[in-house]
């Protein structure tokens, strides 16, 4: 059996391409957290607290359809809505927890896996500093160590890009480490790769309080910088695109047919 929850510590980084070029890279913990075993979760440590308050925490209602406590269950009930035939036996979310009470969550990754131990979907939970989510339901091959997804971009995420253009999701499945890459592409070009990597720890009390003395200001940290990278991309004449019209709180697409080869995760960019 596995964890109730582990963490992932590591590192994301974004590169922007084209006329105007960006690159960032900062370190970050994420937790990854079995839906199912949300009350043993809590039990692991003082310092982590799930569905309370705490200086580390977890909300289920952080996720989702934003109001459900019950997020095994909202997740079943979407898999159900699309048809999905697999058993949701074990539901495992990678995300970023609350610290000190605050927390922004640019992209959440669900692994469902089937009563057999098999990975087969991937949902990927991409939130925007306006409050809205987007779900991308990806079906992922049991035989394939890493899985590839590719889906139309039909979210508004950031400023610099338009609603237009595809993503290719390449992702590790978490186990001793788990990494994932994402690559923006519009116009028949690449715009944007970005790659999370981490390595497994358990979640106990050492870990937990090392975490809040190293990362004390992560998830502040996150949307920070998400406005200070913005600012700099402006004084470097990067096109600012409108929202336009807000989306439905919560939507959902589908992945496409991946078009080439698996190709291996980068181990950075």
């Amino acid at each position: 059996m596995t964890d109730a929850a582990r963490f992932y510590i590591g590192q994301v980084s974004h590169q922007r391409f084209g006329g105007i070029s960006h690159k960032l890279r900062y370190r970050i913990a994420y937790l990854l957290l079995d839906l199912d075993r949300l009350d043993e979760a809590g039990r692991l440590t003082r310092w982590l607290k799930v569905g309370s308050a705490g200086l580390m925490s977890f909300k289920p209602q952080d996720h989702g359809d934003a109001s459900t406590s019950d997020l095994a269950g909202w997740v079943r009930t979407l898999l159900a809505s699309q048809d999905v035939q697999q058993t949701a036996a074990k539901i495992e979310l990678l995300t970023l927890p609350r610290m000190f009470g605050y927390v922004f969550n640019p992209l959440s990754v669900y692994f469902i896996w089937d009563d057999e131990g098999a990975l087969h979907h991937v949902l990927y939970e991409v939130g925007n500093t306006f409050g809205e989510r987007h779900f991308y339901l990806c079906k992922a091959d049991p035989k394939q160590d890493i899985i590839q997804h590719e889906c139309d971009k039909a979210f508004y995420v950031s400023p610099f890009f338009d609603k237009s253009g595809q993503y290719k999701f390449t992702v590790e499945p978490p186990a001793d480490r788990m990494t994932l890459a994402i690559s923006y592409r519009a116009d028949g070009a690449e715009r944007m790769r970005a790659l999370l990597s981490g390595e497994a720890r358990p979640v106990t009390s050492g870990t937990s309080l090392g975490l809040l003395a190293r990362f004390p200001f992560m998830t502040l940290g996150v949307i920070a910088g998400i406005h200070w990278e913005a600012l700099k991309l402006v004084l470097k004449g990067a096109r600012y695109h409108s929202h336009g019209p807000r989306a439905e709180a919560a939507s959902l697409s589908k992945s496409l047919p991946v078009k080439d080869r698996k190709q291996p995760v980068p181990s950075r960019l």
